[in-house]
């Protein structure tokens, strides 16, 4: 099956709630749907995810570069030529995963759809399903993260995630009122996305060890391995890193420099389903275990994430996906959500979920507002 069109839209669904962490605050869905036709007429979707505060550019940017360069590179390729195409997509645009995730997604859509099997029974078939889901509570007020703990306990999760590094005393009450409020049973993992220095992370992470704490995430910028590896160092509590790693070579610097003991894949930033197996493949090589992390996705990026995640050999339990639970609308025909703190695996062809080709115009291309620059800021 030949690849004779792919396009790109700028999705911004609103969110039910702003979500706030240490670099910016979220109101929208800042990402990309792509869409891929074959000369068979199967069509294929996929998801390039972002925030700008994060990663550095936005979904329009995400748009441009994919209907610029990534779309015309991969025109008249085979769909199932996953390997090759993400290899003529290197030579076109170094970088820019998040794009290039988007396209290798579709294709990986498009190519399972046509041998009538969902993704996760071609890539290896599934280890684990349904598969059970954190909830994560943002920088809010501590009587909120209380009220939204909770909440979360109540509706069956077993995992709950912290947003922290913005003021570390503030976010030292802010887990010790969510363990308080969930008490000894709940696992809790915080996240600092990459927002203390050295002395503030030291001081953070040795007070938030008394709570027993699964791990504590990216508390120091992407590139300070030798911090993390000193914080690895003099903490009991596991480190997990994020924004550190986005290729398996990030893997072995990370692990050679013994500044992790958890690595955090998500699919999109690593640049799609196949990428991120290797990343798995080689954080088993080193001894290291994953965990499935989330970058808000629609529906659509959501569903890819739980195929991969269904497969991937050595997650731990607890995948930060959110599906269409953040929204207040979605663009797949049925909502992506959990039952109990656990998602089904979609057992439709491709990715599993159809997508609702309406919704799509009306939250793309103009036909709703969005934010013009910087992914709902």
């Amino acid at each position: 099956m030949k690849i004779v069109k792919v396009e790109a839209f700028p999705v911004s669904l609103p969110l039910k709630k702003p979500f706030t962490i240490a670099l910016g605050t979220m109101t929208h869905s800042p990402h990309a749907v792509v869409r891929i036709t074959t000369d068979e007429g199967v069509v294929g979707y996929g998801e390039a995810s972002t925030w700008h505060v994060v990663y550095g550019y936005d979904q329009h940017e995400l748009v441009w570069a994919i209907e610029q360069y990534l779309g015309p590179a991969v025109m008249g390729m085979d769909v199932s030529d996953i390997e090759a195409i993400l290899a003529r997509m290197d030579m076109v645009l170094p970088k820019n995963l998040m794009a290039k995730a988007g396209v290798e997604i579709a294709c990986q859509d498009a190519r399972t759809k046509a041998l009538g099997a969902p993704l996760s029974q071609v890539i290896g078939g599934p280890l684990r399903y349904p598969i059970e889901a954190i909830e994560a509570i943002d920088i809010v007020p501590l009587e909120e993260a209380s009220r939204m703990a909770a909440g979360y306990v109540e509706n069956g999760f077993r995992y709950i995630k912290i947003k922290i590094g913005l003021d570390w005393k503030e976010d030292v009450e802010r887990v010790r009122v969510v363990r308080e409020t969930v008490g000894p049973e709940v696992q809790i993992r915080v996240d600092g996305n990459q927002g203390y220095d050295r002395a503030s992370a030291m001081k953070a992470c040795q007070v938030m060890e008394q709570f027993e704490l699964q791990w504590i995430e990216q508390p120091l910028p992407d590139w300070d391995l030798e911090g993390l590896a000193l914080l690895a160092e003099a903490l009991w509590t596991p480190i997990a890193v994020d924004e550190s790693i986005y290729g398996i070579h990030d893997v072995y610097k990370v692990v050679k420099a013994k500044a992790a003991d958890v690595i955090n894949i998500k699919v999109p930033k690593c640049g799609g389903i196949s990428p991120s197996l290797k990343i798995a493949h080689a954080a088993v090589s080193m001894g290291v275990p994953c965990f499935l992390g989330g970058c808000i996705e629609t529906g659509v990026g959501a569903a890819a994430a739980l195929q991969f995640g269904a497969c991937a050999p050595n997650l731990v339990k607890g995948v930060e996906l959110i599906g269409s639970g953040a929204f207040t609308d979605d663009i797949i025909t049925e909502p992506l959500i959990t039952d109990h703190g656990m998602f089904s695996l979609p057992q439709k062809t491709g990715i599993g979920v159809e997508v609702d080709e309406a919704k799509l115009e009306r939250y793309s291309k103009g036909k709703t507002k969005y934010p013009k620059k910087g992914g709902g800021l």
